[in-house]
């Protein structure tokens, strides 16, 4: 027991007090007598012979119980732990990783960590909380809620799914610390298989709760494709795929190569022990989608398929509205995938056509086209851009360059020519400035991707060096979406920039199912975590717009190779589940002053009966 103030325990100083109160005070009785002669044979006391017994009476102990509770409740008594039955909150962190997957005997592994999680649930008590932590690639809370919500915790335990390239097993700690309550018993559960990245194993942490740490899975025998990709080759694709084996015994199997689901060969391979091959194939272009199937048979039946996206980038639309545009169409006939149309700015009709990429060159409508806008050589009086009435030459000073669209251009001796100064609108910032003269600007007016060039490049010397086809180049794929990559590892972050004449995007996962989104400038998404190929489409004015497939691999030597690991990585430190725990206090001086108050109120009932 502990006093946070212990000063307080002067109080108890009041019971000698009471003692001596009780010893001093006179007890009289009034007795009715004939007469006061009596009183002649009554003994009397000699001098000093004033001790008295202490009256032990029923008043007496009821004033000492008193003081004592008043005076050990002024000290502020706190004990260690918290009294029986007190209040729970047990933050649950399952594994939600590719390997849990793996099957172990009738079941898997991620079955058997959801039956232990349901029966922590189902453990608690009616004043108890619960939080559900599913960690995977990033870690995320799922549901929270006490007793009550049982049902509701149990369905989100249901509604998990394994998945996925590592286990952020520090993340999911953290967010399980942060939502336990201090003024309750605290307890984590993590249930793992214990296949966790490197740098969780090599960094210890103290946690403020106690750590209940669950292993599930055993050491099984384990092949799969770790590796699958494509590159061009002259007029054919060369095709590159790694297959290992995380057993202790050789294997021998097969790998089927299949393009847009038709069988394109068959190779044996021999795996070593713990070891890995090789295997290349060169296609014919034209493919859209490549599957290596390895004949696993083993554990884990999610990484023995490897998935591709192959086909051609969807092509660039760009309409070019110029007097003059051999310039410009030569170097945009030189960017892979953009298919130039052009007009004439009479010819011009608002708000433009379904490009892509709208190229304006000394020309600007009165209100941005649908697409994405390349604004060159503005004209003054344009109600988009304030240009000024007069033009002028730039002096010699240094260019000042910003951002990644002109990382390593040089302008070294560039002209530019006479401009017409631009004013800089509040959506733009200056990427390409001659002391305060912006000449290249790039921003986002509304759902408009826009970039200006405030200067006429037949003007000045820049068609004639390099950087000119460079800088079409940059700006064409800065404005427009970028091309979906071709694969992806299980849980990778995908990143998306649609178009900004969509209104939705939707996406398909490898088992059908559907997720419809609303469009932003860019949108960040983090559950592609089943192998297979994901369809990516963008609906612009009702229809539905094809953007591309990514393709998700699960093979991966973390995920693949299901050794066992040790039962408490480093990750939790030295801690067992009782040691380092902070000590939990809890308070006594309440008690002891309801206790008190008890006590007044049977004394008080005591004299008055």
């Amino acid at each position: 027991m502990t006093f946070l103030l212990p000063i307080g325990l002067l109080a108890l100083l009041t019971i000698p007090l009471i003692l001596l109160l009780h010893l001093l005070r006179e007890r009289r009785r009034r007795v009715a007598v004939p007469s006061l002669m009596h009183w002649l044979n009554v003994p009397r006391r000699h001098e000093g012979q004033r001790i008295r017994r202490l009256p032990l009476t029923l008043l007496l102990l009821l004033h000492l119980l008193a003081a004592a509770l008043l005076g050990l409740a002024l000290g502020r008594p706190q004990i260690l732990g918290r009294f029986a039955g007190a209040a729970r909150q047990v933050a649950v962190v399952i594994d939600t990783s590719t390997s849990m997957a793996a099957r172990q005997g009738a079941s898997t592994r991620f079955a058997l960590a959801q039956e232990r999680a349901r029966a922590a649930l189902r453990a608690l008590g009616s004043q108890d909380r619960a939080t559900l932590v599913a960690a995977g690639p990033s870690a995320r809370i799922v549901a929270s809620g006490g007793a009550a919500d049982l049902a509701r915790l149990l369905a989100a335990v249901d509604q998990l799914r394994p998945g996925g390239t590592g286990t952020d097993i520090d993340g999911a700690l953290t967010l399980a610390e942060a939502a336990l309550d201090p003024d309750r018993r605290r307890a984590i559960v993590v249930i793992t298989d214990g296949s966790l990245p490197e740098q969780s194993a090599a960094a210890p942490r103290t946690l403020s709760a106690e750590l209940d740490w669950q292993q599930v899975g055993d050491e099984a025998p384990n092949r799969a494709i770790v590796a699958f990709a494509a590159r061009p080759w002259g007029g054919n694709l060369q095709v590159y795929a790694r297959a290992a084996n995380y057993a202790q015994a050789p294997a021998e199997t097969t790998i089927r190569l299949y393009g847009d689901d038709q069988l394109l060969g068959t190779r044996a391979v021999a795996l070593a022990a713990g070891g890995e091959t090789e295997l290349t194939w060169t296609l014919p272009k034209g493919y859209d989608r490549l599957r290596a199937e390895l004949d696993g048979g083993d554990a884990l039946a999610e990484d023995d398929d490897a998935f591709l996206s192959v086909g051609q980038a969807r092509p660039i639309s760009a309409l070019l509205v110029s007097e003059q545009p051999d310039t410009l169409r030569r170097a945009l006939a030189a960017v892979p995938g953009v298919r130039v149309t052009v007009v004439d700015p009479a010819g011009y009709q608002p708000p433009g056509s379904s490009a892509d990429l709208t190229i304006f060159e000394g020309f600007l409508p009165p209100e941005w086209p649908a697409g994405a806008a390349l604004a060159i050589n503005p004209p003054p009086g344009s109600p988009l851009v304030e240009v000024g009435q007069q033009a002028q030459r730039l002096g010699e000073g240094e260019l000042t360059q910003t951002g990644d669209l002109l990382a390593g251009l040089s302008f070294a001796g560039v002209s530019f020519g006479p401009i017409y100064p631009v004013a800089p609108p509040a959506w733009a910032e200056p990427r390409l400035a001659d002391g305060g003269t912006p000449l290249i600007l790039r921003g986002r007016d509304g759902a408009h991707e826009v970039a200006i060039w405030a200067f006429d490049p037949a003007a000045g010397n820049l068609p004639t060096r390099l950087a000119f086809p460079l800088l079409v180049a940059r700006t064409v794929r800065d404005l427009t979406p970028p091309p979906l990559p071709a694969s992806l590892p299980a849980g990778a972050p995908l990143t998306l920039r649609p178009d900004p004449r969509a209104a939705e995007l939707r996406l398909v996962d490898p088992r059908g199912v559907e997720a419809t989104l609303a469009s932003a400038q860019a949108i960040t998404l983090d559950t592609l975590t089943q192998p297979g190929f994901y369809r990516v489409e963008e609906r612009r004015d009702g229809a539905a717009v094809f953007r591309g497939l990514v393709a998700v691999n699960a093979g991966a030597a973390l995920e693949s190779n299901l050794r066992v690991r040790s039962a408490v990585p480093a990750v939790a430190g030295e801690q067992s589940a009782a040691a380092d725990t902070p000590r939990e206090l809890t308070d006594l001086w309440p008690w002891l002053a309801l206790g008190a108050l008890a006590v007044l109120m049977l004394e008080w009932g005591y004299i008055h009966r």
